[in-house]
């Protein structure tokens, strides 16, 4: 009788659990248990995985809610960036960190992607330009991103991130790679991506 019970109690759980997934109620990791997230907010994120971890992520395909618009990168900007924020790390005696042409490429299209209201401001897609940069650059174990946007300078940029404990977090990690991609879009928004990886 209690066999049959808790084999009871068993299906009715799992089926409760099948009806949450479906709906979209669940909470749902983005990554296996073997990786860890450290997120706060909507603007820093870090995660941390070992070779042969498996990191899966919902895709989700976005409306754009505004007309997709054009959007320019800003290289200028880009180096005005990384030259403030090795500057920071020097002030916590710390390494500059090294621009790579792979993660600049993802920074770059993730703030197209952003720029051009194909995705929403945030950090979607993380889990798939971790394992890019992963594959990219050999030996990566981490990798964390910034993001801001707004009418900003470089300079306002990385003083809010200093200001954040989360994206402060980022810039004084132990970081060795960076790379970093800034757009323009044509209602004069910046878009910024900062990824960094050891």
């Amino acid at each position: 009788m209690k066999r049959e019970l808790c084999r009871n109690i068993g299906a009715y759980t799992a089926c409760i659990s099948i009806f949450l997934t479906i709906a979209g109620c669940s909470e749902k990791s983005t990554t296996t248990s073997n990786t860890a997230y450290s997120s706060g907010g909507n603007t820093g994120r870090t995660s941390t995985t070992r070779p042969g971890d498996i990191v899966t992520e919902k895709k989700v395909v976005v409306t754009p809610s505004t007309p997709v618009v054009e959007a320019n990168l800003a290289p200028g900007m880009e180096r005005d960036v990384l030259s403030l924020v090795n500057d920071y790390r020097k002030t916590k005696k710390l390494p500059p960190l090294q621009a790579n042409a792979a993660m600049e490429y993802q920074a770059r299209r993730h703030s197209m992607d952003m720029g051009t209201h194909r995705i929403p401001f945030g950090h979607q897609g993380f889990s798939f330009r971790m394992k890019y940069v992963m594959e990219k650059v050999p030996g990566a174990t981490q990798v964390g991103e910034n993001v801001a946007f707004g009418n900003l300078s470089a300079n306002a940029v990385v003083s809010g991130w200093i200001k954040s404990p989360e994206h402060r977090k980022n810039m004084e990690g132990n970081f060795k790679y960076t790379g970093i991609g800034v757009t323009r879009n044509m209602q004069n928004q910046l878009y910024f991506t900062q990824l960094f990886a050891k």
